[in-house]
């Protein structure tokens, strides 16, 4: 289980890596819904990297399957990065092929997560958890950066709370209880 607050969201400055312009929007204005401070889309890797280097996110959603240069190729360029900043950035893929080869091949590439199409909100909002509360270190090895193991388990929160534009949007989904406090905290 895993945590996130309203507070945290809106720290965060997001790139959205997709040749799909419609998928690009979609993931973008559900981005923003959640309160992101920031967020990029770029239609390919070569214009996503040179973004990165300016913009410097706290996350990178990619898609896996693109037309001129894939996920693969993304994570490729980005965990062998010089910048460690930029080589760490954590990478969530995206992808509507949610095989098992695709995953484990991801994941060798230095993903930090792995989310399956359509994306539903509540998905997106573990995997940004996830991503807040990893604390596996991320060290270079023969000119890439990898992840090393885990050093302690995450934290469980103490209440589940949904903001209530958020909670609308979720519906239809698994229950979630809501509770008056100062911040929002998603437990997940």
């Amino acid at each position: 289980m895993f945590v996130i607050t309203t507070e945290i969201i809106k720290r965060m400055s997001v790139v959205v890596i997709d040749d799909s312009q419609r998928i690009r929007s979609l993931m973008a204005a559900l981005l923003r819904d959640l309160g992101c401070h920031s967020v990029r889309p770029y239609e390919g890797v070569d214009q996503a990297c040179t973004g990165i280097e300016k913009d410097r996110p706290t996350l990178v959603l990619c898609d896996w399957k693109m037309a001129a240069a894939d996920g693969g190729v993304f994570l490729d360029r980005i965990r062998t990065h010089q910048d460690d900043y930029i080589a760490s950035t954590p990478v969530v893929i995206v992808t509507g092929f949610g095989s098992r080869d695709i995953l484990v091949e991801a994941m060798q590439k230095g993903a930090t997560q792995f989310l399956v199409k359509p994306v539903v909100p509540r998905e997106l909002l573990k995997k940004m958890a996830f991503v807040h509360n990893d604390d596996r270190e991320m060290v270079r090895r023969h000119g890439r950066m990898i992840y090393m193991k885990a050093k302690t388990a995450p934290k469980p929160a103490p209440a589940k709370v949904l903001p209530s534009k958020l909670s609308a949007t979720l519906k239809h989904q698994a229950p979630v209880t809501a509770a008056e406090t100062d911040s929002s905290v998603w437990e997940l």
